[in-house]
């Protein structure tokens, strides 16, 4: 019996506890005329309920929590604090539903006046006039650019962000070691402000000695050759950096660290450390994967640093799949070829393509000159040839094989650029990936199709909030046949659905179509996609999608009225490779096919 009575009480007891909870419904704020709503709930601890919570219905909605009401509450206004209102009010109204055990939450918010910045100052110090002299020059040369202005609100951030961008200035100027802060004094009750930035410069200097160390087998000549800078040059940070990023496009180093010896300036000279780690000088990676349109599919690279000596690399691939039941391809990379942040790439191959409407084997070579310009930028120039023998499938093949292969020559120039500075890898959530390339094909050596490409390429990736990543994808092309040619190679036409693109229809499956219903491609292309990525659990995402877009038979025949749409949801599984992909799509037309199904690894974009 006593056990009974326990196991009663304890059945109230959770009851009773169980009430205690309360789930936000709401969260408003009002009288925040300055800072947005999205700012100040970046800063806060309590969330409300929202459309995502109730569709993740395993995940628990958020509950009221009163020390996290103080909290946000002090968090509210600090933030405001250093936003330059000093005089800021925060209180809460609390509207309590006891029957649906829910509290909605209104911030009420008084701003009151900000504090205004009067006047900066800049105190320099030094061993002498000159040298203040050259520092007070330098100032006034680019104080119009930093973030804290007189006459403008006062703002914490910018105050800080005003002395990091002193101490950067300073440290490009040749001044690599600055001691700076500074002091605010606030006057005429706490309305303005008046900021000194106290300006210590350290000693300015050039470059000196240049060390290398970590390397066993990749000579420091050729390291030192990649430098931006020389022992005479003013020291600058900025020519640090870039050296660091040529010596890592060298690509046969892990990591690669340009250290300034401070604690060893001697005579207004800087000695320079480089430490490198060498990748190791033989690797082999093999992949075995399978997708719904490639089917099984099995890869090898085989790679080979300081070929033939030096900084060279070789890089041996073969792969195997459906669609490409062999393709082999040795590339030969010389880095700096020409200047630093360049490569020359040889690149011989063979490979057999297995579309529905044709198969095509293909052998030939390219060499490509490729210069990154910038951090995030690179353009290149490549020339490709290519010997083809191709078999188109259709019912003639059968009758008459002959009137259906065809053996041909292609010489081809191209010009690209492109700009990426999505992150972070294989999973963006933020950034651009922009690229535009065309192509001149018809050179000489008995080339057969003449024609002009162009393809551009834009892929835009957004954090919105939480977990929830925007991506966006437009890519355009055209392809028009020159010099007196009227049709361009099957091989090189576009072609729309599948996996990586419309993904409510099969490969290639949109546009023009032969006699026997088989993709042939068209000469011009126009693709749009938009996509929600959500992490659902651990390493888990789910998306949907809205994909849109045609392929059409001349160069510049675009019928936007002719749009296919297709929509679906899909899964990801994050590796260390790359997502495994699950998509479900299906068309948006009356009259469209059924379901298509993807499963494949990657990104659709």
């Amino acid at each position: 019996m006593k056990k009974v009575i326990l196991l009663f009480f304890l059945l109230i007891a959770f009851y009773l506890s169980g009430q205690d909870v309360y789930i936000i419904k709401k969260i408003e704020l009002e009288g925040n005329k300055t800072i947005s709503n999205s700012k100040l709930k970046r800063v806060m601890t309590l969330k409300s309920e929202n459309l995502l919570h109730k569709l993740l219905f395993w995940k628990e909605s958020p509950t009221f929590n009163e020390t996290y009401l103080l909290d946000d509450i002090e968090e509210i206004t600090r933030f405001y604090q250093e936003e330059g209102f000093l005089q800021v009010e925060v209180n809460v109204d609390q509207r309590i539903d006891h029957s649906g055990r829910k509290v909605s939450l209104k911030f009420l918010i008084k701003e009151n006046t900000h504090v205004l910045i009067d006047d900066i100052k800049y105190k320099i110090t030094g061993n002498s006039g000159e040298k203040q002299d050259r520092i007070t020059e330098l100032i006034n040369e680019e104080k119009k650019k930093w973030k804290a202005q007189t006459n403008r609100r006062f703002r914490d951030q910018d105050v800080r962000s005003t002395l990091k961008q002193i101490i950067k200035y300073l440290i490009q100027e040749g001044y690599p070691d600055p001691e700076n802060d500074f002091e605010i004094k606030l006057k005429d009750q706490n309305s303005k402000a008046s900021i000194t930035f106290n300006i210590d410069p350290g000693e300015y200097c050039r470059f000196g000695n240049v060390y290398v160390t970590g390397n066993n087998k990749i000579r420091s000549n050729l390291i030192l050759n990649q430098l931006s800078f020389t022992d005479q040059d003013e020291f600058n940070q900025n020519e640090i950096e870039k050296s660091q990023r040529q010596i890592q496009q060298l690509g046969v180093f892990q990591y690669v660290a340009l250290k300034s010896r401070i604690n060893e300036i001697s005579n207004n000279r800087i000695p320079i450390e480089i430490n490198v780690s060498e990748l190791p000088f033989w690797s082999l990676k093999t992949g075995v994967g399978y997708g719904l349109e490639d089917r099984f599919r099995v890869s090898l690279s085989l790679k080979k640093l300081g070929f033939l000596g030096g900084t060279r690399r070789a890089i041996f691939t073969a792969k195997h799949s459906f669609l490409e039941p062999y393709n082999f391809e040795l590339k030969m990379i010389q880095p700096a070829f020409i200047r630093p942040g360049d490569s020359f790439i040889l690149n011989p191959f063979i490979l057999k393509e297995n579309e529905s409407a044709y198969d095509l084997v293909s052998y030939g070579f390219s060499t490509t000159i490729q210069q990154d310009i910038s951090v995030y930028t690179s353009v290149f120039i490549s020339y490709k040839f290519e010997h083809n023998f191709l078999t188109l499938e259709n019912k003639d093949a059968e009758d008459n094989p002959d009137l259906n292969e065809e053996y041909y020559n292609k010489s081809s120039v191209s010009l690209g650029i492109s700009r990426d500075n999505s992150l972070p890898p294989f999973f963006p959530e933020k950034g651009w990936h922009t690229s535009l390339v065309t192509t001149l094909s018809g050179l000489k050596l008995r080339s057969k199709y003449h024609y002009l490409q162009g393809l551009i390429d834009i892929r835009r990736y957004q954090h919105l909030v939480g977990k929830l990543v925007l991506a966006g994808k437009i890519k355009i092309g055209s392809i028009k046949p020159i010099w007196g040619d009227e049709e361009t190679p099957i091989e090189d036409r576009f072609y729309a659905g599948g996996s990586t693109s419309i993904r409510g229809w099969k490969r290639g499956e949109i546009g023009p179509l032969n006699d026997d219903d088989l993709p042939i491609g068209g000469n011009s292309y126009l693709e749009m996609s938009l996509e929600l990525r959500q992490l659902i659990w651990k390493i888990v995402y789910g998306v949907a999608f809205l994909d849109c877009g045609n392929v059409w038979n001349d160069y510049n025949d675009y019928h936007l009225q002719n749009l296919v749409y297709a929509a679906g949801l899909g899964l990801r599984i994050k590796t260390p490779i790359g997502p495994v992909r699950f998509d479900v799509a299906q068309p948006l037309e009356s009259n469209a096919n059924n379901v298509q199904l993807h499963l494949s690894i990657g990104q659709a974009f």
